[in-house]
């Protein structure tokens, strides 16, 4: 007999895959399924399709997200933004090399108030429940950026990050990444978010000397900052090792071997989205987008 309704966009084996990811815990929120989607059949399906699949299999789907509040005139700024970069192409973002910190941890700490299972398992696995950590957990700071053409350098920060330790940054790793790519000078954009590190007065001095073109960042912006889907992608990588790293050095070699294995095809994928975001951004009048 013949199936009637929409077809899957996505194949019968990626939806058990991502089930089965969200079963075992090593998918934990609907994002991820997005991300997780998007690196195996290279496109984007929305949150509702990844609940509908969940279902499919049993699996309990609801998540609630939450987003921080823009003050309106957050919203204004990322409106205006995105308005200006309203008619760029992906010709255009690829002149721009994304950057920012993150932090990772030795143990699994990402948020998530809800977890997925079959209603009928009873049994607690360790992913249904918050792992305290022992021996002070581990935390590290990294520096990175990101082109086009691939990723650029990355920094274990060790330490405290302020002005001086990001002047040496720029210093080391911004111009020696656009060098490795060959990537034309004359048409080279550098972003950053607007943290009171990366805008104090010395940065700022050091930057104008040095000419770095920056481009102009809205504030309260990660949702438009293509590097912050990578720092994700690594995360999800990070946290699927059998065993947690014993030290903040094992942790360190694992970033770096995940970061320098990161699809291109993926990155390419990302820059080819900003035209998309300032449409959403300019659509929402300058609020959060879900893309």
């Amino acid at each position: 007999m013949p199936k009637f309704g929409r077809p899957y966009k996505v194949s019968k084996v990626t939806r058990r895959h991502i089930a089965r990811e969200f079963d075992i815990g090593t998918l934990r929120t609907l994002k991820e399924g997005q991300r997780e989607v998007e690196l195996i059949e290279g496109i984007h399906v929305d949150e509702r399709s990844i609940r509908k699949y969940l279902k499919t299999e049993h699996l309990e789907t609801y998540l609630k997200q939450r987003m921080p509040d823009l003050t309106d005139d957050q919203k204004k700024a990322r409106y205006n933004f995105a308005k200006k970069h309203l008619h760029w192409t992906c010709e255009d973002w690829k002149k721009v090399m994304f950057s920012d910190e993150v932090t990772f941890s030795r143990i699994d700490d990402r948020v998530s108030r809800h977890y997925y299972k079959r209603p009928e398992e009873k049994t607690l696995r360790p992913h249904h429940m918050k792992r305290a950590k022992q021996g002070g957990g581990g935390r590290m700071m990294v520096w990175g950026c990101v082109t086009y053409y691939g990723v650029g350098d990355a920094s274990w920060i060790q330490g405290r990050i302020n002005s001086e330790a990001y002047i040496e940054i720029l210093h080391d790793y911004v111009f020696s990444s656009r060098d490795w790519y060959n990537i034309d000078p004359a048409n080279f954009i550098f972003q950053h978010d607007n943290s009171s590190v990366h805008t104090a007065y010395i940065v700022r001095n050091y930057i104008r000397k040095s000419k770095i073109p920056i481009m102009e960042w809205p504030p309260n912006s990660p949702d438009l900052n293509i590097i912050e889907t990578i720092w994700a992608y690594i995360k999800d990588r990070l946290y699927k090792y059998p065993k947690d790293a014993k030290d903040l050095n094992e942790l360190w070699d694992r970033v770096q071997d995940i970061w320098a294995a990161t699809p291109k095809d993926f990155i390419e994928r990302l820059y080819k989205s900003m035209p998309a975001k300032m449409k959403a951004v300019v659509k929402s009048k300058g609020d959060h987008i879900k893309l």
